[in-house]
């Protein structure tokens, strides 16, 4: 199950937040949530539209990337 995941604030490196989702919407993270980060170990809050769950960028920029090689020249 892919995990929840942030840019750590003071890194800026990925991190997970200690959850994870199969079907989950993170829009619907309207509250706060936070953990400790086990990058710089602060304790950090998040919202839904500070996450992305983890691999959705490589999906998306592999669909992106099909549905661009099948458009006519």
């Amino acid at each position: 199950m892919p995990r929840i995941i942030i840019d750590c604030p003071t890194t800026g490196a990925q991190v997970p937040t200690g959850h994870r989702t199969q079907d989950f919407a993170l829009s619907a993270v309207v509250e706060p949530r936070s953990f400790r980060c086990p990058v710089c170990h602060e304790v950090h809050a998040w919202k839904g539209e500070d996450a992305r769950i983890e691999g959705a960028e490589h999906e998306r920029a592999s669909l992106s990337a099909a549905l661009d090689s099948s458009l006519p020249n």
